[in-house]
């Protein structure tokens, strides 16, 4: 058996997504490392150039933690936020305008997410991302 992974895309209109993410732990298979949550030419019909903008993220992590980045290809990935263990909790980058893709020439504009400590059975977390884009 392998972790659970759950996407919805909850729509939203002019050029804002939000999506909903739910994963658990099989107990066996370990965590996830560069998981996909986002691909904007895959997901969006976008051009590779295009580059998203994080708007808010909220999530709930119990048994692990978690890192949400944006893939820069070859080089080091842009790290976005890290989401802690144990917490229910809200980042609203609106309030800075948003969080730019800066990955680089390279970079896909992917938004990863690597988790750390998704070992146990029962180990779980949700996530909701609104971006913006186009």
């Amino acid at each position: 058996m392998a972790n659970r992974f759950i996407r919805q895309d909850k729509g939203l209109g002019n050029y804002r997504k939000q999506y909903h993410f739910y994963f658990d732990s099989d107990g066996a298979a370990g965590d996830f490392v560069d998981k996909v949550l986002i691909d904007p030419v895959a997901d969006l019909g976008l051009k590779s150039s295009a580059r998203l903008h994080i708007e808010k993220i909220q999530y709930n992590l119990s048994g692990c933690s978690a890192r949400v980045e944006f893939d820069s290809g070859l080089v080091d990935d842009k790290q976005i936020w890290v989401l802690t263990e144990g917490t229910d909790n809200c980042v609203d980058f609106l309030q800075w305008g948003s969080m730019i893709d800066e990955s680089g020439v390279d970079g896909t504009g992917k938004i990863q997410m690597t988790t750390t400590g998704l070992s146990s059975a029962g180990d779980q977390g949700s996530l909701l991302i609104q971006i913006k884009y186009g």
